[in-house]
């Protein structure tokens, strides 16, 4: 990690002081007797609309930017000097989002769920809803997420993170399948637990006798903290997102420690490999060119931008067509259709991958999950689908496709009852 720098934190802090109070000390005006004003941001309302607060009374102006915006919207500025933006109404989920204030990004200083990807530092705020939703904690057994660090020849030390299902013995025989999760460019290695709650949803798939008792490896998807900006993740010759450099981490350093560590098959048929944006990248260019490796892959909201296309991305698929034919049990591949978050943007790339690989006389899975959109609301949800419908089951291509329908999206999205 870099040090920070002094000068433009002592330059932001002039925005936020009452004359002698940092914003993170800032006490309820009636403890004070100074008029500083007690802020509660962010607050979830009853009808699922969300209202963040800032404290900053000499900032000239403030945005707020989230999960759902395409778009910076401006804030406004109260008497006392609390900025105040009050959201639309909201689906269940976990939504980040920051302030932007005189032109420079800043998280929520009163809201102590924040923490940093692979880019920057997001504050985060949990819209339950109504009931459980299948991503919530529950009064279900759980099962354990650990931390893992090992040390890769070329990138250096690199953590995974790794959740064993409930009743995991980890001195017994009994041996479970494995899934590699790879996420987005922004997000590191603890988002599919932190944002995707992918522990509790299998803990709740497991309880309710939905899917198969798994272990889920969660490696970081990029080759340097933080990665590189968006449209420059192949600089240096590493492949599109890096692919060969990770693809080489996956095979020669995840899968070696976990293997070593965890009871997990060691055959294709025990592995599943599974991302969605920079993931969906990942995960089929690496688990397709490893025929010998995986037996389940799945990708979604993916763009492939290898020059000459799919053909040019899946060498080790075509040279082990063969092994491929014996060992893959299901592949396949999610695009949604929004258009606002800009997923519906994947869909000719990812389509064309599908077809190159049904033109090879494999079968992959085509899905356009109706309302499903580039983000962790959809996301969350293909997950959920794949670990009861499609990974480790016995008949995969004959269960419902993945994906969100288009009445479960329209119930989540529309304004809860007066």
């Amino acid at each position: 990690m870099h040090p920070a720098k002094l000068s433009p934190l002592l330059a932001l802090a002039a925005l936020f002081l009452a004359p002698a109070l940092p914003v993170s000390a800032q006490p309820a005006a009636s403890a004070v007797g100074r008029g500083v004003p007690q802020v509660v941001s962010p607050q979830v309302n009853a009808d699922r609309t969300i209202t963040y607060r800032l404290y900053a009374p000499n900032a000239k102006s403030v945005g707020f930017t989230g999960d759902f915006y395409t778009s910076a919207a401006a804030m406004t500025k109260g008497d006392d000097g609390v900025w105040t933006f009050t959201s639309k109404v909201m689906p269940p989920g976990v939504f980040g989002y920051y302030f932007n204030v005189d032109g420079v990004r800043f998280t929520d200083p009163t809201n102590l769920d924040s923490f940093g990807g692979a880019h920057y530092v997001k504050s985060y705020v949990e819209v339950a809803g109504d009931g459980k939703q299948f991503w919530a904690e529950r009064d279900v057994p759980h099962g354990e997420v650990h931390e893992l660090w090992y040390k890769n020849p070329t990138l250096g030390a690199r953590r995974v993170l790794v959740y064993t299902p409930p009743g995991y013995d980890a001195g017994g025989t009994k041996t479970y399948p494995a899934v590699y999760l790879y996420s987005g460019s922004g997000d590191n290695e603890t988002y599919w637990t932190k944002i995707g709650r992918a522990n509790f949803i299998m803990d709740n798939l497991i309880a309710d006798g939905l899917a198969k008792p798994a272990v889920l490896v969660m490696p970081y998807g990029s080759t340097v903290v933080p990665s590189p900006p968006d449209g420059q993740e192949d600089t240096g010759g590493a492949g599109v997102y890096g692919v060969d450099a990770i693809g080489r981490d996956l095979v020669g350093s995840v899968i070696p420690v976990v293997e070593q560590n965890f009871k997990v098959g060691h055959d294709p048929k025990d592995r599943a490999i599974f991302g969605f944006s920079m993931g969906g990248y990942l995960a089929p260019t690496i688990g397709l060119n490893h025929p010998e490796l995986f037996g389940w892959v799945a990708s979604s909201s993916a763009d492939y931008r290898n020059p000459g296309g799919a053909p040019k991305n899946f060498p080790g698929l075509v040279a082990g067509l063969d092994l491929a034919k014996k060992n893959l049990r299901w592949v396949g591949f999610m695009v949604g259709t929004d258009r606002t978050s800009g997923e519906s943007g994947h869909t000719t790339a990812s389509k064309g991958a599908a077809d190159f690989i049904n033109s090879l006389g494999l079968q992959a899975e085509w899905a356009t999950p109706t309302g499903g959109s580039h983000t962790w609301f959809s996301w969350r949800g293909y997950f959920r689908d794949l670990m009861a419908q499609k990974f480790f089951v016995d008949d995969p291509y004959h269960t419902p496709a993945v994906g969100v329908t288009a009445a479960a999206q329209a119930a989540a999205m529309a304004p809860p009852a007066p």
